[in-house]
This record gives C-alpha cells, structure tokens and sequence, in this order.
C-alpha cells in the first residue's frame, strides 16, 4: 500500500489527544470525531491506519515535550506522526505572543489573543513562530499526492485569519483539503476583525471555482485529560505512559 495514502492536518493539536483518537480509536469509544475517521479512513483494525500521515501544529510550546513523545511512539510502529510548535497562521516566521493558561490542567485556550483566557491575572505567554498554512500545503503536502487530506482546526481564534487565507490560496477546493471538522470561536470574532461566520464561509465556499471542502462543525472536547498510553488491539508490547 502506498505511504501516505491519506494526510491528516491537526491544526491546533493541543495536547495530541484527537491523533491518539484516530490511530487508538479503541481507547475512546465515546469520540466524536470517530465516525469522521472511520468514514473517511475506514474501521480500523490494529494498525491498518499506517497509510495516514498526521501533521500537527500547536502554538503552545508547553505541550511539545508530550507531542513529541507521542510522535516518537507512534513512529516506533512505522506510523508516520509530525508535530511543529508553530502558530498556524497566513505568514511565517513571524514572532507572536501566546496566551496561555497558567494551569496546565485547564490549558485549553492557548492563542495569540488572551480573550479565551479566564484568569487574566494567571497568564504564561510565549513567543512562537507562525506558519503560513497555504506554503506549508503547497512544500509539504501536495508531494506526497494523497487521494485524500482531512483537517481538524480549533485554533482559538485564528480561524479568522486562517480560513479567509486558506479561501484565497485555494486550500478550500475538496482536490486539496476534501474535508474538515471546525470550531469556530465566536465570541472573539471582534477581536480579529472579522465577519466570518459559518453562514459567511459557506456562501464564500461557493464562490469559488471549483468543488468546495465540506466543512462540519465540530469540537469533540470528550477525553480533555487523555487516557494512559494502552497495548494496541493485538499488539504484545506495552507502551509507557506519559
């Protein structure tokens, strides 16, 4: 079978949870991305899901000793896993701040706004640098020539200058991204500016030449704390856990 048969961008990976759900799906039978994966990748059996090739961006740059750990494990059973520590944005290499939970056990709003951030009074901030998302596709992903690319964002915000450049850069046509899981945060579409809404991208979608990505509304936040790292269906070695 051919390496890379499929490509899945995690854009805004967290602390790798949705990746472990899609090659561990076993270990998180209440997921609500599972049917997502199984539709599109086909039930899994053991490891018969080697031919996906993950891609995750995360801007916090606290979780990337875990990441790291999980891509390390997954490569070990020739399971192709890459994490960046970038801000997956419409320009690189631009230096930003990330706002982040002070608390790791509730870390789950990290980006380059603190409006997401509860406790204004309890921020660690980083610098991190963005990755334009539509480069990244055209050197990294269009090679590998994939029947089929599925994305997850949930990236805090920046969804909004993400989606209007992925629009423009052709991202958003189903012969490159053909699907997507989205999570729109509403509540600080007035702090980037923006009007998209997900009634606007769609009819943005449509403006376009050519068949667009269907995009669903999603946020699967089941398993926030993860579960410990398990045997494989079949498998007889043990994994640590992180």
């Amino acid at each position: 079978m051919r390496r890379c048969r499929y490509v899945y961008l995690d854009l805004g990976s967290n602390k790798g949870v949705q990746i472990r759900k899609l090659y561990e799906p076993w270990l998180y039978p209440e997921g609500k991305i599972l049917p997502f994966y199984d539709n599109i990748f086909g039930k899994i059996r053991h490891h018969s899901r080697r031919d996906v090739c993950t891609f995750g961006f995360e801007a916090n740059p606290r979780h990337m000793k875990r990441l790291k750990d999980i891509a390390k494990r997954f490569k070990s059973y020739d399971i192709n896993v890459t994490f960046l520590n970038n801000a997956v944005s419409n320009i690189s290499s631009e230096n930003v701040t990330i706002y982040s939970d002070t608390n790791f056990d509730i870390d789950w709003g990290a980006g380059i706004h603190s409006s997401l951030i509860d406790n204004k009074s309890n921020m660690t901030l980083y610098q991190v640098q963005t990755i334009d998302i539509v480069k990244f596709f055209a050197e990294n992903i269009v090679p590998l020539k994939p029947d089929y690319v599925f994305a997850k964002m949930d990236i805090e915000g920046s969804e909004f200058i993400v989606l209007p450049h992925m629009l423009k850069g052709g991202l958003l046509c189903d012969h490159a991204i053909s699907s997507m899981v989205l999570e729109m945060h509403d509540r600080v579409r007035e702090d980037f500016q923006s009007d998209l809404s997900f009634a606007t991208l769609k009819e943005r979608l449509k403006d376009q030449a050519c068949t667009p990505t269907t995009i669903h509304d999603l946020d699967d936040e089941t398993y926030m704390g993860d579960v410990s790292f398990e045997p494989c269906e079949g498998e007889s070695n043990t994994y640590n856990t992180l």
